[in-house]
């Protein structure tokens, strides 16, 4: 159930900060070693992020792990 005080899933306060340009990214941990996500690309294969290899499912589920 949304909160009553979200709009479109962002915190008013979020929002706002958007608006004024006074928020922050959350930074990606670049000392991170391996892949940290992924896109389909269509027949069972993904595209790893950062490394860019084109990989199988099962492959995938190794590199991200549980």
């Amino acid at each position: 159930m949304n909160n009553q005080n979200e709009i479109f899933g962002y915190e008013w306060d979020y929002i706002k900060k958007m608006q004024q340009g006074n928020y922050k990214l959350n930074a990606v941990n670049s000392n991170k070693i391996g892949d940290y996500g992924c896109d389909p690309i269509g027949d069972n294969m993904y595209k790893m992020v950062p490394s860019g290899d084109i990989v199988s499912f099962e492959e995938r589920t190794r590199r991200l792990g549980p």
